[in-house]
């Protein structure tokens, strides 16, 4: 049993190093193929329990902004039950929770299992997904969790909760996050904000403006071929001041998210 650096959750979790690299990749979904963050480093198996008060969950932080179509998550050995899985806002579990759902994961051996999502992330930001077993499920006590041992992401690390509280590990979980990205972004009237930037066309400086109060906006300037070229976080208030800095004349689009809304100004041009 290795030291985890906790106390009693130690008797719970159990790693036992597996040197097993085949996978088996279940309930893909052909529309949602561009993997964004991953972590495929598996050299230790997590014994998870499934009693009350048990769960995992895994930090990572989204590297493209888009929607955040697709989790596949790492297990091993014959399965077939039910769970919860979560994505939250930030880091741990604290945050907003974006999307719950009631899963049925089966499989057996060394597999993936996916879990479809709807849930719009932003590029540098961290979120959380979290599994979380049913009792009485038919899911295995206990069942395993792939991870990395000790963990190497950089974006996140995995933590295990059990009745006596919550606890880093210093592994990573085996997973991949998927995210789709359109340019063909969300009109801004058809949520009931409208968003206006003046002067534009511009050369230096302009200013963005929303009738709704924005509380934790995110925006980011993209190419036309949808590349990223700023981003600028933590926005709050009806305003917001934008400066040319390096961005070369051209066209681009501006994509505002606040509180998983997602709206769009149809066109930005930069003047010399």
């Amino acid at each position: 049993m290795l030291n985890m650096n906790c106390n009693s959750h130690q008797r719970i979790f159990i790693i036992l190093i597996l040197l097993c690299n085949s996978f088996i990749s279940v309930q893909t979904n052909a529309q949602c193929n561009a993997i964004d963050q991953s972590q495929l480093n598996y050299n230790g198996g997590m014994s998870a329990r499934n009693l009350p008060g048990y769960s995992e969950f895994q930090v990572f932080t989204a590297g493209t902004t888009g929607t955040l179509c697709q989790i596949e998550m790492g297990f091993f050995n014959p399965m077939s039950g039910t769970g919860i899985f979560n994505v939250y806002n930030g880091s741990g579990i604290n945050g907003a929770i974006l999307q719950t759902q009631q899963v049925t994961v089966t499989g057996s051996g060394n597999f993936f299992y996916a879990f479809p999502l709807s849930v719009s992330v932003t590029s540098g930001l961290v979120y959380t997904f979290q599994f979380i077993p049913i009792q009485g499920g038919g899911l295995p006590d206990p069942y395993g969790v792939q991870v990395e041992n000790p963990g190497t992401y950089q974006g996140g690390e995995l933590n295990i909760i059990d009745p006596s509280g919550t606890y880093p590990t210093g592994f990573d979980m085996v997973f991949k996050t998927y995210v789709t990205v359109s340019t063909n972004l969300v009109e801004a009237e058809e949520l009931g904000t409208i968003v206006t930037v003046s002067p534009n066309p511009f050369s230096l400086e302009t200013t963005l403006k929303t009738t709704s109060e924005l509380r934790n906006g995110a925006l980011e300037i993209v190419n036309e071929l949808g590349a990223l070229q700023s981003v600028v976080t933590g926005i709050s208030g009806h305003e917001i001041p934008l400066s040319r800095n390096n961005l070369p004349a051209g066209i681009y689009f501006i994509r505002l998210t606040d509180e998983n809304k997602l709206y769009e100004i149809e066109k930005l041009v930069v003047t010399d």
